[in-house]
């Protein structure tokens, strides 16, 4: 088994230099001549020393003599790996744990640390594998139970308060609900549960929600219900922002930043392929990918363009509707993609004025009372709601009442904020905006 946490850890420290956990851990696990479980074990050891990092750390502090910002980057992922096993994976013995990190070591060619990494798991084993946050301050004691960097914690407590922060960071953890929209166009929400069925795919509906569904079966994506385009993977949060745009038959439709598409082709289903979408993204293979699941789910209504949102394209036309989401921080989908957590604030902090960009100029491509849909898949005050109040200051969009289904959702009946929590969902922000009719 040593094997798969040397293969564990080489995914941690591509991704430290810089890659994307998905990409990084496919790439990985393709090459790799191992069996399904191990392949399973991988995947679970990587994500969840991702996920548990700040957590792991703080207790690594405590048992090693040498600061860890000094210790070989190898030789940290293992003791990593090896206490993440110790804390969260009660299937794996202590000792078979520890022996097997080692081993890990030294196929890493760190000989020289084994002893260092043997004797620090050892003492946490003998110690009982106990540890206590309790005593930190509040910022501290969140941000060690729940693996976020102190300044998540503190904006998050800023911006929406104690309680939905604790809720928000603890949704942040553990298993991901996988989440699916019906193509409605092909298919019944009822008939296509039956047809998964048929297939071993556990499914249910989500009643508050028509024409989505949540899956309980890892793959959706290798049935053949998927590959006949019955349904799309999309998160409840962005299927509500989808329906936020309250496109109709026959409408022109634009979506601004569409890769990899879901939003375009819930549009599309809600538009029951009746109109046009203009599905963008700047990459032309990211627009390729809008393509190819639009000619999958049979959606012919859907044309993808390479396009730079930030520059305004006089060739476009004008749009009754327009979906603006917007690039982020993307700290609403962190269950999602764990490396978020060490994104640099400094970093984050130069993002509305893009956002404001590309907005504003996604505005001129608005017909006089049209609408738009501003979204993000974020959770920061700066990013959502002050981009929308400039967009209304500067730019005289107007708030707009969303579909009377969203109102639930709403304290201003404009504008949804989806903390996780609440309906299960990632965290997410969208408002709908109209352009005044000129007289």
């Amino acid at each position: 088994m040593a094997n798969t946490r040397t293969l564990a850890v080489r995914a941690l420290l591509r991704v430290a230099e810089g890659g994307f956990s998905n990409i990084v851990l496919d790439a990985l696990l393709s090459g790799a001549h191992i069996e399904h479980r191990d392949k399973a074990f991988v995947s679970a050891l990587f994500y969840g020393v991702l996920e548990r990092r700040i957590t792991l750390d703080k207790i690594l502090k405590k048992y090693s003599r040498t600061p860890l910002d000094e210790l070989e980057p190898a030789v940290l992922e293992c003791l990593r790996i090896g206490f993440y096993q110790l804390i969260y994976m009660n299937s794996v013995p202590d000792m078979a744990a520890a022996n097997e990190t080692v081993e890990a070591v030294k196929q890493l060619g760190c000989e020289k640390a084994a002893g260092f990494v043997n004797g620090i798991m050892r003492s946490f084993i003998r110690d009982g594998k106990k540890f206590d946050f309790s005593r930190m301050d509040k910022f501290g004691r969140l941000s060690a139970e729940y693996s976020a960097p102190i300044w998540l914690c503190k904006k998050w407590c800023n911006e929406y308060g104690d309680e939905k922060t604790e809720t928000a960071l603890r949704e942040s953890l553990g298993s991901v609900p996988i989440f699916a929209r019906v193509n409605t166009t092909k298919i019944t929400p009822e008939k296509l549960l039956s047809t998964l069925e048929e297939e071993g795919i556990k499914a249910v509906l989500i009643d508050e929600i028509p024409g989505a569904i949540r899956i309980y079966s890892a793959a959706p994506q290798s049935t053949k219900a998927y590959k006949n385009g019955l349904f799309h993977v999309q998160d409840i949060s962005s299927q509500l922002c989808a329906k936020a745009v309250g496109a109709q038959k026959g409408e022109r439709v634009l979506d601004v930043c569409a890769a990899p598409g879901g939003k375009t082709f819930t549009i599309a289903q809600l538009m029951e392929n009746e109109g046009e979408i203009v599905a963008c993204d700047l990459h032309p293979k990211r627009a390729g990918l809008v393509k190819n699941g639009a000619e999958r789910l049979g959606l012919s209504i859907v044309s993808a363009m390479a396009n730079d949102a930030t520059v305004f394209n006089e060739n476009m036309g004008t749009f009754g509707r327009i979906l603006c989401d917007v690039p982020c921080s993307g700290l609403g989908v962190i269950r999602r993609k764990p490396e978020i957590r060490f994104k640099d604030p400094a970093e984050i902090a130069a993002l509305p004025k893009i956002q404001y960009k590309i907005a504003s100029i996604s505005a001129k491509y608005l017909k006089d009372g049209g609408t738009m849909i501003y979204s993000t898949c974020t959770l920061s005050k700066e990013e959502n709601e002050q981009v929308v109040k400039r967009l209304m200051e500067e730019d005289g969009l107007l708030p707009e009442k969303l579909p009377e289904e969203l109102l639930k959702y709403s304290k201003d009946g404009f504008s949804v904020t989806l903390m996780p929590g609440e309906i299960n969902s990632d965290g997410f922000y969208f408002a709908k905006l109209r352009k005044e009719v000129r007289e």
